[in-house]
């Protein structure tokens, strides 16, 4: 076996001390701001239709609402006059 060096001469090990300096600059990213606001225009909106935030005047999107009710007709007749004569002379009394 040969190799480039020989039994006495040995690579020599080093130890380099470094230090890393870490500057942040005191500031935070920019993406939890982007978030945050975005959570605050859902809020908005959220709670704008929640209570009751009519954005086209009228329910439906802005068209008109009719409702109608059918009815059943019924006819009620006037009440009979008490016995013991009529008031205006329309009822004959009774014998």
């Amino acid at each position: 076996m040969s190799s480039s060096y020989s039994r006495d001469e040995r690579p020599v090990e080093r130890t380099v001390d470094r230090t890393v300096v870490v500057n942040d600059g005191g500031r935070s990213g920019g993406s939890g701001w982007f978030i945050a606001g975005l959570l605050v225009v859902a809020l908005v909106i959220g709670g704008f239709f929640v209570f009751g935030g009519n954005l086209f005047g009228s329910a439906g999107g802005g068209g008109s609402t009719n409702v109608t009710i059918d009815t059943p007709d019924i006819n009620v007749g006037s009440a009979a006059a008490p016995a013991g004569g009529a008031s205006s002379g329309s009822a004959a009394p009774a014998n």
